[in-house]
């Protein structure tokens, strides 16, 4: 080996600090998370984009059939997913799109069950935001869901909800029931 190759690699070792972090390793396609990695990515992609918003239902749904192969492995993907999705929810134009998307956090909640902690703060503001709209019955899907996935973690929202659910009964006139058999 001539010595300029020598004397550079000296140079090139002795210049590079000395860390007790391991390099990033790259992933490759023979790594186990790499296709849903890049599938998630480019779908999120078209997800973020409003130009492309015909396509966001479909997204959803191939977001969503990704995670269900997945199970608890989709966990690793959840802060890239359930924040545009929140987001969506509260900003899309296409009423049908919101009610999908609040079906399919119902349903993320259901494969990830604990793992949907963290969004636990957000996910029950979207609840509230939308408790008393068209979308009654799917937020009450989602609540449900949310607490049986994560009970720990839902039972401090509890006394937040409970005005809620009271409001909703005190809503309901009981002498409008029909009392048909008896």
């Amino acid at each position: 080996q001539p010595a300029y190759l020598y004397m550079y690699e000296q140079y090139a070792v002795a210049a590079q600090p000395v860390s007790s972090i391991p390099p990033a390793k790259r992933r490759t396609p023979l790594d186990e998370d790499f296709y849903p990695s890049v599938a998630i990515q480019a779908l999120m992609g078209i997800f973020r984009d409003p130009a492309l918003a015909v396509h966001h239902g479909m997204v959803v749904q191939a977001v969503m059939f990704i995670f269900q192969s997945l199970g608890l492995g989709c966990c690793p993907y959840l802060p890239k997913v359930v924040p545009h999705m929140i987001f969506a929810v509260k900003t899309c134009e296409p009423f049908s799109l919101r009610e999908s998307l609040l079906m399919q956090l119902a349903t993320l909640s259901t494969i990830v069950r604990d793992h949907i902690g963290p969004f636990l703060p957000d996910l029950l503001d979207l609840a509230e935001q939308f408790w008393s709209s068209r979308y009654a019955s799917t937020v009450f899907s989602l609540v449900s869901n949310l607490a049986a996935g994560s009970p720990d973690d839902f039972r401090r929202f509890v006394p937040r909800l409970i005005r809620r659910v009271l409001a909703t009964l005190e809503g309901i006139n009981i002498a409008d029931w029909s009392s048909t058999g008896h």
